[in-house]
């Protein structure tokens, strides 16, 4: 099978969502403390900020870094799904994508623009901007040429003698390399405005899921159509037996992602 990338998929829920948009408030202008909520919910998820958070919420600092673990964690699976990494090895390879993810999230960039209060209603909605991080995109060349590079050695049979775990993991920390040589200089792309409406509920509010998870797209550029996908420009070849050494039966029709 041949290695291509993939777009992001949301295939890993965060367990620790229901906690993360949950709050009550503290102060007497809403405006204020719905910026405020915001700001440290991303703030937790993203860099691990957590003052903020659990004084608006009232969680524990305990809870709160659990709320970052578990979007890390969930980051980690998006990097190694949209690359057709596979888990094959002791969670070495996870751990790396973990502590790569910490390093591209932390340069997270997103700021309360305006705070629109419908009288009417006495609803609020929060206008976020959000810089999507190119960090994907800046080395996205880069990563196509190793890609291209890697399955033409699995088609001159370099691998065909190697195990699925050590096939997986050269492949892995050959995109964990060029991806961290990105994450010291974060790029942004053009701003994108998103309308977040508080949902009040009896003496607490919170942001939906479905929110929370269009902001999360946003956080993090990845294109529409990358390698591998409908209408560019590697082949998808049929996926063979992830139970097989490398050099068996796939080295020859090369390498796909799931």
């Amino acid at each position: 099978m041949r290695y291509h990338l993939k777009q992001k998929a949301a295939v890993i829920m965060v367990f620790a969502m229901v906690l993360s948009l949950t709050g009550c408030g503290l102060f007497d202008s809403k405006a204020k403390i719905y910026s405020r909520y915001i700001t440290s919910l991303l703030d937790i998820n993203y860099k691990n900020i957590s003052k903020d958070y659990t004084t608006l919420s009232g969680v524990t600092q305990k809870d709160a870094e659990a709320v970052y673990v578990a979007n890390m964690d969930y980051q980690a699976h998006n990097l190694m799904n949209y690359y057709g990494i596979k888990e094959v090895d002791d969670g070495t390879v996870l751990s790396e994508f973990y502590y790569l993810a910490q390093s591209i999230f932390s340069n997270a960039k997103y700021e309360v623009t305006n705070v629109i209060h419908d009288k009417s209603t006495d609803s609020y909605t929060l206008e976020l901007t959000v810089y999507p991080l190119d960090t994907l995109e800046s080395v996205y060349d880069q990563i196509v040429e190793y890609i291209e590079n890697f399955n033409a050695r699995v088609d001159d049979g370099d691998y065909n003698n190697t195990t699925e775990v050590d096939y997986e993991t050269e492949f892995a920390e050959g995109i964990i390399s060029i991806l961290k040589n990105t994450t010291g200089q974060p790029g942004y792309m053009d701003p994108v405005v998103l309308q977040v409406p508080i949902q009040p509920s009896d003496d607490s509010y919170f942001i939906s899921d479905e929110d929370f998870l269009t902001i999360d797209k946003n956080i993090l550029y990845i294109r529409e159509n990358p390698v591998g996908e409908e209408g560019s420009d590697v082949e998808e070849a049929d996926e063979g037996d992830a139970g097989e050494e490398a050099g068996e039966e796939e080295s020859d029709e090369g390498r796909a992602a799931e």
